[in-house]
């Protein structure tokens, strides 16, 4: 029994090493959310929902002025003109640096996040949550959360990229919490000011973060086959 244990755990770490930990991290990452994503639209789908009424009663029940006017202004961070306006910024930056694959990498997971969350939204057709004193309105579909899914691809990759180039553990902790804590309000917002429920946010986190990751998962694989293609070639000239 020993010697079968070693030999899966010698199987299992040259596999590691073999696809590289990053990556096995992002294929587990992007298969949870996927799935939760799946979980929550066959709910939506069967009706099966009554917790996103209760809740949306509750919040609305219990709403102030003090938090409806924070959570306004919480809500506007993740409202298009706003996300825009920071993906041009943090694009023009990475331009500048010439950083052209994590350039790639933000308006792949910003633009290829608006598409998905819009095609779904047509999809699902769900209706928003209706109160005779609404706190905010909107016109367009529920199903999946646009601020969840494209605050996520924004703020998460642009958090992404910073902490990759930040050398202090801490300092990639700060970054990536303080992104997580402010894409986390703004789904709570969408639920306080009752334009959504539950159910839509946790699909726009669980998209947003399926999409993004992939999206990296891209880049690291074509950064990997970028330094062996060099690799490659660097001996062959060093023959000649």
């Amino acid at each position: 029994m020993r010697k079968i244990s070693g030999v899966r755990t010698s199987k299992v770490s040259r596999y590691v090493n073999a696809a590289g930990l990053e990556l096995l991290a992002g294929l587990v990452i992007l298969t949870g959310s996927a799935w939760v994503f799946g979980a929550v639209a066959e709910d939506v789908v069967e009706g099966d929902t009554h917790v996103d009424t209760r809740l949306a009663n509750w919040l609305h029940g219990h709403a102030s002025p003090g938090w409806t006017s924070f959570f306004e202004r919480v809500t506007w961070l993740g409202n298009v003109p706003v996300l825009v306006v920071v993906t041009a910024a943090a694009a023009a930056v990475l331009a500048w640096k010439r950083r052209r694959m994590e350039l790639l990498l933000l308006i792949l997971a910003v633009v290829g996040a608006e598409i998905l969350t819009f095609g779904l939204k047509l999809g699902f057709h769900r209706e928003r949550p209706f109160f005779p004193d609404p706190l905010a309105s909107e016109s367009s579909y529920s199903f999946p959360s646009g601020h969840a899914s494209v605050s996520l691809a924004v703020y998460g990759t642009i958090a992404f990229i910073a902490a990759r180039h930040l050398s202090n553990v801490r300092a990639r902790l700060a970054v990536l919490v303080a992104a997580a804590i402010l894409i986390l309000l703004i789904g709570i917002s969408r639920l306080y000011l009752g334009v959504h429920f539950l159910t839509d946010v946790i699909a726009g986190f669980s998209l947003g973060l399926a999409w993004v990751t992939l999206c990296v998962l891209l880049l690291h694989l074509g950064l990997r086959i970028r330094e062996r293609d060099q690799t490659s070639r660097y001996p062959a000239s060093m023959k000649q």
